[in-house]
């Protein structure tokens, strides 16, 4: 089974998953301060994940997306690009499928995942090679 495919299977599940923050090796070389810095913005995902999906405090989970947001502009850190897949720039909600996005597999041009907001409609298309 080829490794996008096997990924994208793990990925079809993401009710239950949480998005997660990998350092890379540029990262671990720099200083100790780089890691409070992501784990402070992974502790910040999180909550906003905790508190959209537990209490449904919409406002407190756009606050901590903004606040991650600032957070990752601020340091050049390569992140894991699962951060990408849930986070809607437009409104800064985090995307939860089945709760705040619709995620489909659309295989007209080529094979991808068509993730739609259903806060303000934002649409993000992965391909899926």
């Amino acid at each position: 089974m080829d490794c996008s495919k096997n990924s994208m299977i793990k990925k079809k599940n993401l009710t239950k998953a949480k998005p997660k923050i990998e350092l890379t090796s540029k990262c671990i070389d720099k200083s100790p301060q780089d890691f409070l810095f992501v784990n402070h913005v992974n502790y910040l995902n999180k909550l906003s994940f905790w508190n959209l999906n537990e209490f449904n405090h919409e406002e407190m989970c756009r606050s901590n997306q903004q606040t991650v947001v600032k957070l990752i502009n601020k340091k050049p850190i390569k992140l894991s690009s699962e951060l990408k897949y849930f986070h809607c720039k437009k409104c800064d909600m985090m995307l939860i499928p089945g709760q705040t996005s619709r995620i489909r597999v659309k295989s007209k041009r080529q094979k991808h995942i068509v993730s739609t907001c259903l806060n303000c409609g934002e649409i993000k298309r992965y391909n899926l090679q």
